[in-house]
């Protein structure tokens, strides 16, 4: 058999202290923008659970980064925003976890994820607003802290080959790759 690597497949894995606390200078960045996020909307801004309480406010803020961002126009975006809302719509079912950002009341990020084994976490679904400075890294961080704790590691999942994504990506310094890949038969 050979194997046949696809980079744009591979998912990101990292240590979710590091996530949580961004200690380090490597991360010196993110808290940067973190601090910034927080002297921006200094006693405006919320982090919560996502329960069944908060999960239509959500599915209208993923409508509107949908419209926003031209998800119609682009068949992977209006796909992964299918996905999305559809994992709202099943949020309790699929007994998903999920966090929120608010600024002012007002839904501006949310995240979803699942334990898929006993030391690794993975996020799924993680949309912000881009014009909110920081959200982001905010919504990143405040869901490792709040959500993942037990958890020795983070997966967030591959960067499809987008650049921004994969730079995104790549800024968390991930501590491994889990590498994917075709698996054919050899020709003789």
């Amino acid at each position: 058999f050979q194997i046949e690597y696809d980079r744009d497949s591979a998912d990101y894995v990292y240590e979710s202290e590091k996530l949580a606390t961004l200690s380090g200078k490597k991360l010196h960045g993110k808290r940067n923008h973190i601090n910034k996020f927080k002297s921006l909307f200094e006693d405006r801004w919320s982090y919560e659970s996502m329960t069944k309480d908060n999960l239509e406010e959500c599915f209208q803020m993923a409508l509107k980064w949908r419209t926003e961002n031209d998800c119609e126009d682009d068949d992977e975006k209006r796909g992964e925003m299918c996905v999305a809302l559809n994992s709202l719509r099943l949020f309790e079912e699929l007994h998903l976890t999920g966090g929120v950002l608010r600024i002012d009341g007002k839904v501006v990020a949310f995240t979803i994820g699942e334990p898929i084994c006993e030391d690794t976490y993975v996020v799924h679904i993680e949309k912000a607003f881009a014009e909110v400075d920081g959200a982001y890294p905010m919504i990143n961080q405040q869901f490792v802290e709040h959500e993942v704790q037990g958890f020795s590691y983070v997966n967030r999942e591959e960067d499809m080959g987008e650049m921004g994504l994969r730079s995104a990506k790549e800024s968390y310094h991930p501590i491994f790759m889990v590498e994917k890949g075709i698996v054919t038969e050899k020709g003789e």
